[in-house]
């Protein structure tokens, strides 16, 4: 094999060790399935009537993955939450939120908020929500992501309303290249210096 043969070789094989290499971080996968929100309703029933809360993932949270980019890498998801109002009444509420994630290795966060709504069947709404703390999730491999969820201030025509969420590397840990990744650096600098002997003969 000539030493031209040897170099394209090497410069496919070398490309294909930096398409590994570039993909350095895990990916994070939320399951919704083993995730949950519960909504606690403080007040009761008010105004001869009730109004009820629920909460429930969005479509950001559905099918969530996410591979950073680097180990403080950062993502905002829109329409994390969704809630929705129906009845009519005035309402206090508590929520509490647990998620599950597989990806990389399996992992759980939990949080926390509270705040009030009103409606008229839906047609006319308002309410607030305040996020407390959000536990941070820790995988087993190292890796840590803080979670932040958007608070709610709403007003208007409708029923419902999204809210998003951020997830922030706080440390992630990077994915151990693959053993044959050093070999091909190794295989290059050995095959540069056949070329340059070569051409000094």
């Amino acid at each position: 094999m000539t030493v031209k043969t040897l170099f394209a070789a090497a410069i496919i094989a070398s490309s294909a060790a930096f398409a590994a290499e570039a993909a350095t971080y895990p990916t994070f996968v939320l399951d919704t399935g083993a995730s949950s929100i519960a909504v606690t309703q403080g007040s009761g029933c008010t105004w001869g009537s009730c109004a009820t809360l629920t909460g429930e993932f969005g479509s950001g949270a559905t099918g969530f993955s996410w591979t950073p980019v680097s180990a403080t890498d950062s993502v905002g998801v829109s329409d994390f939450f969704k809630w929705t109002v129906s009845g009519i009444g005035l309402e206090n509420f508590t929520v509490a939120v647990n998620l599950a994630f597989s990806s990389p290795d399996p992992a759980t966060s939990n949080g926390s908020g509270s705040g009030w709504f009103k409606t008229l069947y839906g047609i006319v709404s308002a309410g607030v929500l305040h996020w407390g703390s959000v536990d941070p999730v820790v995988f087993a491999d190292g890796s840590q992501v803080d979670i932040e969820f958007d608070d709610v201030h709403a007003i208007g025509f409708g029923s419902s309303v999204t809210s998003g969420a951020t997830f922030t590397g706080n440390t992630i840990a990077a994915v151990p290249l693959p053993a044959s990744v050093p070999m091909l650096a190794a295989g290059l600098v050995a095959l540069g210096a056949l070329r340059r002997r070569k051409k000094a003969a």
